[in-house]
This record gives C-alpha cells, sequence and structure tokens, in this order.
C-alpha cells in the first residue's frame, strides 16, 4: 500500500524549532571552536540529518514530501542566471535595512570569512557554498515548505521564507535570505524539484565567495587605501543611501530579465503537466478546506525561537546605539 501521510505545518514547526535552538547553542559553539568545522558539523547533522530522520521515523514519504524530481538541464541553466540576477535584489532589502539602522547609530556589520587563496577559496566553496546549498535547500524547501502547504501554496511560500530569514539570526541580514527563500521556493513549486532551489542556492553563495574572493585579490595595500579614506570622507547612512539607490536602478533591470527567464520555465512546465497555474490553484482549493483545522497550537513551537531572534536583534540594536 503507498504510503500517503503528510507532512503537517505542527511538524514542520517543531523541527523549525528544534534546529533554530540547536543552531543557536550547539552550532554556535563549534563555529567558535573552528569556523569552518563548525559549519559543517551544523549544516550536516543539525539542519539536514534532523528532518529526514523525522521523515522516516513518521514513514512520510521523502521523495514525493522533498521533490525528488529530476530538473532539466535547460531549467539548471536558467535557474543559475535567474539567481544571479535576484542577487541585486537581495542587497537591495539588507542594504535598506541596515539604512534605517545606522540613523540610531554606528553599525557593526559581523563578516564571514574570505579567501585569500585558492585553497581557502575552495573550502569555503565546498562549506558555504555547497553544503549550505544542499542541506539548508533540504531543510527549508524540502521539509518547512511542504508543511506549510496545508495554507496553501502562496503562504507556504511567504511564511517558509520569513522563517529562513529568521534562521539566520543576524538582523543585518535578515531581509536578503527572506528575498531569496521567496525565490527559491516559487522555483522549488514551480519545477516540482528540490534541486531547482539546490542550484539556486549554491550559486547565490558560491558568487558570494567568489566575489569575496576577487575582491581581496583586487584590494589595494591598506596604507594606500587609508590615503583614500583621510581624502573622501562620506557618512555610512549616505554611503548605504547611494548603494541603495544604485542596486534598486540596477535590480529594476535585472527583475525584467529573471522574469522572462522564470517564464520560459513555466511555459515548459505547463506543456509538460497541463498548465501548472492550474494544478496550483486547485492544491491552494484543496488546501484551502484544511485551513479550519490548523489550531494557533501548532505555531507555538515556533514561540522560542522567535525569542531567540528577537533578542539576537535587540542586542545587536543595542551595540549600534552604544557604538552611536
Amino acid at each position: 500500500m503507498q504510503n500517503t501521510r503528510k507532512l503537517r505545518l505542527l511538524d514542520a514547526n517543531i523541527l523549525y524549532s528544534i534546529a533554530g535552538i540547536l543552531f543557536f547553542t550547539i552550532g554556535a559553539y563549534f563555529q567558535k571552536l573552528n569556523f569552518n568545522l563548525g559549519l559543517i558539523i551544523t549544516q550536516y547533522f543539525l539542519i539536514l540529518l534532523p528532518p529526514i530522520i523525522y521523515l522516516i521515523v513518521r514513514k512520510i514519504d521523502l521523495k514525493k514530501t522533498l521533490r525528488l524530481n529530476k530538473i532539466s538541464i535547460k531549467h539548471s541553466i536558467l535557474i543559475v542566471f535567474i539567481t544571479l540576477l535576484m542577487y541585486p535584489i537581495a542587497i537591495s532589502a539588507n542594504t535598506l535595512l541596515m539604512l534605517l539602522m545606522s540613523l540610531i547609530g554606528n553599525l557593526n556589520i559581523p563578516q564571514l570569512p574570505t579567501a585569500t587563496n585558492t585553497n581557502e577559496y575552495m573550502i569555503l566553496i565546498f562549506i558555504i557554498s555547497i553544503s549550505a546549498g544542499i542541506c539548508e535547500e533540504v531543510f527549508f524547501r524540502g521539509f518547512i515548505l511542504p508543511g506549510y502547504e496545508n495554507l496553501g501554496k502562496k503562504k507556504a511560500i511567504i511564511f517558509s521564507s520569513i522563517l529562513f530569514g529568521i534562521f539566520h539570526f543576524n538582523l543585518y541580514n535578515l531581509l536578503g535570505p527572506i528575498v531569496l527563500g521567496l525565490v527559491f521556493s516559487y522555483l522549488v513549486i514551480l519545477t516540482d524539484s528540490i534541486f531547482a532551489g539546490i542550484i539556486g542556492h549554491i550559486t547565490n553563495n558560491g558568487f558570494a565567495v567568489t566575489l569575496g574572493f576577487i575582491i581581496n585579490k583586487m584590494s589595494v595595500p591598506i596604507s594606500e587605501s587609508q590615503e583614500v579614506l583621510e581624502t573622501v570622507e562620506m557618512s555610512t547612512t549616505m554611503a548605504l543611501f547611494i548603494n541603495l539607490i544604485f542596486f534598486i536602478i540596477v535590480s529594476i533591470i535585472t527583475i525584467s530579465i529573471a522574469s522572462r527567464l522564470i517564464k520560459i520555465i513555466k511555459e515548459d512546465m505547463d506543456n509538460k503537466n497541463g498548465m501548472v497555474d492550474f494544478n496550483l490553484t486547485q492544491s491552494i482549493l484543496k488546501y484551502k478546506n484544511l485551513d479550519e483545522k490548523i489550531n494557533f497550537s501548532d505555531f507555538i513551537p515556533l514561540i522560542l525561537v522567535l525569542l531567540l531572534f528577537l533578542w539576537t536583534s535587540i542586542t545587536q540594536i543595542k551595540e549600534i546605539i552604544y557604538l552611536g
């Protein structure tokens, strides 16, 4: 008999809470001891492993829930370009929030490690790009997203993306991941394949790692950069405002191109499945009937993680005010 047991909203919220607490405590502990090793432990043992074990124990179909379906080479290539085109929008979102934060004091933006040589670059590509791309997509787009589909596809995309942003526990990097979460979630549902999210996530993180590596290679000597800083004086707020305007202009252009590429994928899936939009509408109507069965108690597991995020955010805001 085919297993038809489905992932519930409560399942998603329970595991999100467990993973969030483990990430905030054990993950942070190991990352302080050794950042690279700590990230590997966090990704594979605290983020990837729990949902897989959970699905197996509850006898929920892994392939169907995680959407372990093939994706064409054509769509894979399009997703790479879509992700790169959406990158300026994610940057704009983070810049906007940092601009607002800069109005109350001086920022102290947490910096991720950047590679200074080829060996470091390859290590960071494996850890930050490949490992994070696989593990986080399985957790968020493979587990959290399906759990929220009882609310309907659109709400599932929105709520799972917000939870993705919160999971970073970093106010400076909240809106960017939410934007990318919206993109990856939509692509996963559109293609009905977790690999769409994995490809996009690996591309995004890989681009960030590569950009950091290139900037390190092209950076001028400290003495020269100090001379430049002494010559040009500009407030952080003004610099962020200029950056925001620039990235918004770039985003307007890249969004239009990305939307055309998404339309190509959508048309292909329409031809393959007989109108994806119709299928999505049917799914939304189907899940709409389940809304009455969803209780507030289903969201209780999220409270502790939300409190941890709130505490982290308040701590960062206090630091900004103190430095101001």
